[in-house]
């Protein structure tokens, strides 16, 4: 038997060996994160007890950890479409702001629609709206070969500009005191699923998502171009697709449904306006992709954990003192760890997932 061979008999499985890419990652972001909090003063290992006692110690913060798993999952769906062909969608927060303005505009200028209308209109306003800015990105990337990572990242800057200019200006509030436009029509306000918690209606949406996007990246034609010009552009150009324009789609699909994150967070907890309702959300959307390979099936799951770290930050931080920006913290070192681990293995980032 000659070397190649024993090589080849001593590799992993290749589910066993994405298990060990996804802990290997996990723990380095744990361990970076420990680090960081011993070197504030604290125990990191009570930091973390007290994160897991007030996320997942009560019913409550169970419930909770729901409620913000809801735009982490929307959002890092579309997150998933544009790493699949390798283009690196930074804006999912400025995403998720546009979607929001879309969405409230068309609410709060047609408020007299019947409900039936309104409510799909207003999930539909922000996911164009969020698809149009993620469109443009990529765009710019298939014509001028302009870095989609510069691009998303400075429409960013444009998004939080914008908002924080329409509510105090074009839609603040009648009474001209807080910066916050009108509460939207109780027609595109989801019901609650259980009583007594926050927990909406976006968490059914949620869930046929994520069964409607595996259904996308296995069974259409579509998803079949995703994964061709994610592996090898040249090859799939030889073959009859055009990359360019399946570039673009994904950046525009990517941006769309970050968008729709924002129009849910909007229609499910908030319900008007108002600046840094979905704080960093984008960032976690990219960490929550990465973290599931890729894979939507994985990405609730995934969803489900940062939102773990989300609630129980605030804990962490009255609790133990330690600053809230830990949770940024990790999900820059799980970004970080992926794409180093992506170059480092065969195959690109689109690939990583099978």
């Amino acid at each position: 038997m000659d070397g190649g061979a024993v090589t080849a008999s001593f590799r992993l499985p290749r589910g066993l060996a994405a298990l060990a890419g996804v802990g290997g990652v996990a723990t380095i972001a744990i361990a970076v994160a420990a680090a960081f909090i011993a070197a504030s003063g604290v125990d990191p290992w009570h930091a973390f007890s007290v994160m897991a006692a007030h996320a997942l110690g009560s019913a409550d913060g169970l419930l909770e950890v729901l409620v913000r798993a809801i735009p982490f999952t929307i959002a890092g769906l579309g997150i998933v479409v544009a790493f699949r062909v390798n283009a690196f969608n930074i804006g999912a927060d400025g995403q998720i702001i546009v979607g929001a303005i879309a969405a409230v505009w068309l609410a709060t200028a047609l408020p007299d629609l019947a409900g039936w209308l309104l409510a799909p209109l207003f999930l539909i306003a922000g996911f164009v709206a969020g698809g149009l800015f993620g469109g443009f990105a990529g765009w710019l990337r298939a014509r001028y070969n302009a870095s989609e990572i510069i691009t998303t990242i400075m429409l960013n800057y444009v998004a939080i500009q914008l908002l924080g200019h329409l509510v105090r200006g074009p839609l603040q509030e009648a009474m001209r005191i807080m910066p916050q436009s009108e509460r939207v029509p109780d027609s595109v306000v989801f019901d609650i699923l259980i009583d007594g918690s926050r927990v909406h209606a976006g968490l059914i949406l949620a869930v046929l998502l994520t069964a409607l996007f595996w259904g996308l990246k296995r069974l259409t034609a579509f998803g079949y171009s995703l994964h061709a010009v994610g592996s090898n552009p040249a090859a799939a150009r030889y073959g009859g697709i055009d990359d360019r324009r399946v570039l673009t789609l994904a950046m525009a699909l990517s941006g769309a449904m970050a968008g729709l994150a924002g129009a849910v967070e909007i229609a499910g907890l908030h319900h008007r306006l108002q600046e840094n309702f979905a704080p960093g959300f984008g960032i976690t959307a990219i960490a929550v992709g990465l973290l599931a390979r890729l894979n939507p099936l994985l990405v609730p799951a995934m969803a489900v954990l940062f939102g773990v770290l989300h609630v129980g930050s605030g804990a962490m931080q009255r609790e133990a003192a330690v600053p809230l920006p830990i949770v940024w913290v990790i999900e820059g070192v799980v970004i970080l760890a992926f794409l180093v681990y992506g170059r480092l293995r065969p195959g690109s980032a689109s690939t990583a997932a099978g």
